[in-house]
């Protein structure tokens, strides 16, 4: 019996002994009866902690004893000799038995009896151990990999190697792994363009001053490589770091004045990781890609588990360049004139700005003396006003789905409006059947994009992809005049996104607005086709009425079956933010067996694609939606609720 486990056994008693000690000792210069009453008190307390470690030491080793009897002879001498510590425990996670290596390795000067297994293994489940049989464990400053060898149903043996050495070099393995980051002032040309070249200079130090200020705690090596462009490189734990301050940079450019003046710079970064350099900068250039085809003033990080976004949280303006436009729509004409026939379609469940852009592209397809469809599925668009008026007005275009898969051949372009992502094709076949395909959209890019598109040609900054197809034909070289009907199309789908020109307008929203109504665009027919009839009317206010406001967020819901029930969720959400207090409107409804659709609206402030994707979906800053499979209108709420609070926490 040692000292040192006197003191790891019985430590409290021990302390209680010496207070007396010393209370007897200071009394024997005050009262020499109280120095004899603290003395005998001492010596009765210090006789009870030396009776209490004995009888303790004497059950816990009669008690391994009886453990050891337990075992066979072959099983006692096996693990009792084993070279690795071992150890025995109950499926509750007690330890029951353990060996000498594992008291000499591991143990040391740690009470046995207020161990378990839990302060080996982070989450202890004595059925999950018994099915790996080789799992991490830990203890102390240790490493281990613990070997689980099931006893019975209610006992198990570990092994334990100590591979602590190996698993650091696996640590730093892991962590110095290589990332390569792009960063891109994102409207630097818009920059250069309104200031003089001195006070350019001085901004764009600035800039180029608080990316270094940013990265100077960290051993990467920055590098300058162009007007705006900056190369970074550096490891893994570098970027865990810069991560978890969640790219800070994009807040410290946003909120950057020049002389008290704003400056309004923001910053797209791509970043790549991967075992080489090579895989890393290929990375980091598609990461910057999707930064900004997502509207850019956001991180997107590439990572073998996909895309991990940072930011995000503004909307730039448009660029007032013609250039894009007036180069795509040559590009897309002379991609038609190499095939016969196109069919052009938008989403699943198309609203106006799919359909007004595909009668737009139809017109352009045809002017470029090609066949062309309109493709619509009749019984899902919730643009059906506009489908049937188009035709009153003498739109032949309109083709099902069905029929057009029949008159689809390698002959065939496909082009796709306002989406990116083949999920959310009206006919998914469609596209699968075509010889090549065309994308037109004004949606911030979603990790499954249609990566194949022979031209590509997405854009956050419009209002609408309607507003987009307007300046193709606007800046292309049709010569033939555009049919009204479907100017009228086109200037309905820019008057649903902008929410009649109070949402997401800039300069470029209202020359092709007059473009469209200098080609005969039918403003009266155009407001005719958001009217609603009273019973429509009736559930709107009904939601609305019922839908309660959460820190600025405002969300309701129904259970109705209403015919038109997208369009009466989407217009209750956009009248919600006429509500003062509303910063977005969320609006529930059940579409289905298990499964919930969310309209999200907002003014801008705040981001609803943010909070869509959280939950699946996306869309754009001001207008998203999502579908939730598997769950009921309640369950599907408190997720809404749970992903707005995770956003407004990170933002």
């Amino acid at each position: 019996m040692k000292f040192k486990e006197f003191i790891y056994q019985n430590p409290l008693g021990l302390i209680s002994a010496l207070i007396l000690l010393i209370f007897s000792i200071s009394s024997y210069f005050v009262d020499f009866k109280i120095f004899v009453s603290f003395t005998i008190t001492f010596g009765l307390v210090l006789f009870i902690d030396i009776i209490y470690f004995v009888f303790n030491f004497k059950n816990t080793k009669k008690y391994i004893e009886q453990i050891n009897k337990s075992l066979t002879a072959d099983m006692a001498d096996a693990v009792s000799n084993f070279p690795l510590p071992a150890i025995i425990s109950d499926k509750h996670g007690n330890i029951t038995w353990f060996n000498k290596q594992f008291e000499e390795d591991v143990l040391e000067s740690f009470e046995i009896n207020k161990l378990s297994m839990k302060d080996f293994f982070d989450d202890f489940s004595f059925t999950r151990l018994a099915e790996e049989r080789v799992s991490d464990a830990h203890f102390a400053d240790r490493q281990y990999t613990a070997f689980s060898m099931p006893l019975s149903n209610s006992a198990m043996c570990f092994y334990l190697f100590d591979d602590t050495y190996l698993k650091d070099i696996a640590n730093e393995y892991h962590f110095s792994r290589p990332f390569v980051m792009l960063i891109l002032v994102d409207n630097i040309e818009q920059l250069s363009r309104g200031l003089t070249d001195s006070k350019f200079a001085l901004v764009s130090s600035g800039i180029e001053s608080r990316v270094e200020e940013w990265l100077k705690e960290e051993e990467v090596i920055l590098k300058k490589i162009g007007n705006g462009n900056f190369l970074v490189i550096g490891e893994k734990r570098n970027l865990d770091n810069l991560s978890e301050n969640k790219f800070s940079v994009l807040n410290e450019v946003r909120n950057y004045s020049y002389n008290g003046t704003p400056v309004n710079a923001t910053l797209s970064i791509g970043v790549g990781t991967g075992e080489t350099f090579r895989e890393c900068e290929n990375k980091a250039r598609k990461a910057l890609d999707m930064s900004l085809g997502r509207g850019g003033d956001q991180a997107a990080v590439y990572t073998e588990n996909g895309y991990i976004y940072f930011g995000g949280v503004s909307n730039r303006s448009n660029d007032n360049s013609r250039v894009s436009p007036r180069q795509t729509a040559a590009n897309i004409s002379t991609l038609l004139k190499q095939y016969g026939k196109v069919f052009v379609m938008g989403h699943k469940y198309s609203d106006y700005d799919a359909i007004g852009a595909a009668m737009g592209m139809q017109y352009f397809a045809e002017a470029n003396g090609l066949e062309a469809y309109v493709v619509v599925d009749s019984k899902t668009t919730l643009s059906s006003a506009l489908v049937n008026l188009s035709q009153e007005k003498g739109f032949k275009a309109f083709i099902t789905p069905s029929k057009a898969l029949d008159l689809c051949d390698d002959d065939t372009v496909v082009i796709v409006v306002d989406t990116h992502r083949h999920m959310l094709l009206d006919s998914s076949d469609l596209y699968d059947l075509a010889g090549t395909t065309v994308v037109i959209d004004h949606h911030r890019l979603a990790d499954d994009y249609i990566e194949d598109a022979e031209i590509f040609y997405s854009s956050p900054s419009p209002s609408s992809t309607c507003e987009m197809v307007a300046e193709l034909i606007e800046y292309s070289t049709i010569q033939e005049n555009l049919p009204p009907v479907v100017a009228t199309a086109l200037l309905s789908g820019i008057v649903l996104d902008t929410k009649d020109y109070v949402l997401r307008t800039s300069q470029r929203t209202f020359e092709a607005a007059g473009f469209l109504r200098d080609n005969g665009a039918d403003t009266v027919e155009v407001r005719k086709l958001f009217s609603i009839d009273a019973d429509m009317a009736s559930l709107k206010n009904e939601i609305i009425s019922e839908s309660k406001i959460h820190n600025g967020f405002m969300v309701g819901s129904t259970l109705s079956d209403n015919k038109n029930l997208r369009i009466v969720t989407s217009s209750a959400a956009d009248e919600m933010l006429n509500i003062e207090g509303v910063k977005a409107s969320f609006v529930l409804s059940k579409i289905g067996v298990g499964k919930i659709q969310i309209s999200a609206r907002s003014l801008g402030e705040e981001n609803v694609q943010l909070i869509m994707e959280k939950l699946g979906g996306g869309g754009h800053s001001t207008m998203a939606a999502a579908q939730i499979k598997g769950a009921n209108i309640e369950q599907a709420k408190q997720m809404l609720l749970d992903a707005i609070d995770e956003y407004i926490f990170n933002k």
